[in-house]
């Protein structure tokens, strides 16, 4: 037999050596899996993590909330930060009953609108609002006193005074003192149209 048929011989004899390696390894192991080998990379994840996080990379990321938009042309609150005067207003509503702010803000909204005439707010005209930051905000409470006994609710008209309101609705002009211990904090010489006090019962 010569050599090359003798080297022939052995390779067919490693192959079905190799294949019933195979075989037997499969049929052995069919039942009875081997664990499988944990690789780990130096910085502490297995193979297994990196592809999880790799599945993970892949994915849509996730909803999340949307932050809260701020309006920049108002302070915290909604408060504008610029308002035009609009036909009817009326500086006591827009500061108590529509910004929720306390009736001592209007004096800061005064003194940041000089050339305003308070008592006469022209449509078109813009108020220049500060930041309420530094005012106390109003309550959740209505902003005018608790009716006292027997009281009724006015709004002040344009051109009010309390003397003018206490002859009208009291009978006599030198009354004006009942309207303001009915009223805490009312000042005398600061009536804005609109503005809600109470009056003592007739």
């Amino acid at each position: 037999m010569g050599t090359f048929e003798k080297l022939g011989i052995l390779v067919i004899v490693v192959i079905i050596v190799m294949i019933l390696a195979v075989a037997i390894y499969q049929w052995g192991g069919a039942g009875n899996p081997a664990p499988a080998t944990v690789l780990e990379t130096p910085g502490g994840l297995t193979i297994k993590d990196l592809a999880d996080l790799a599945r993970e990379s892949d994915a849509p990321p996730a909803a999340k909330a949307a932050p809260v938009a701020t309006d920049p042309a108002s302070w915290p609150g909604g408060i504008p930060k610029a308002y035009r005067i609009a036909r009817d207003d009326k500086v006591w509503v827009l500061v108590v009953k529509r910004w929720g702010l306390k009736e001592s803000f209007i004096q800061a909204i005064e003194t940041n609108n000089p050339k305003i005439d308070f008592k006469r707010l022209k449509p078109g005209a813009e108020l220049v609002i500060p930041d309420p930051a530094n005012y106390v905000r109003a309550s959740a409470e209505k902003q005018t006193p608790k009716k006292p006994t027997g009281a009724r609710l006015y709004e002040v008209q344009g051109g009010d005074t309390l003397e003018s309101i206490a002859f009208n609705h009291l009978g006599a002009k030198t009354r004006w003192p009942d309207i303001v211990s009915m009223n805490p904090g009312l000042e005398p010489k600061r009536l804005f149209e609109g503005q809600e006090i109470y009056l003592p019962g007739k």
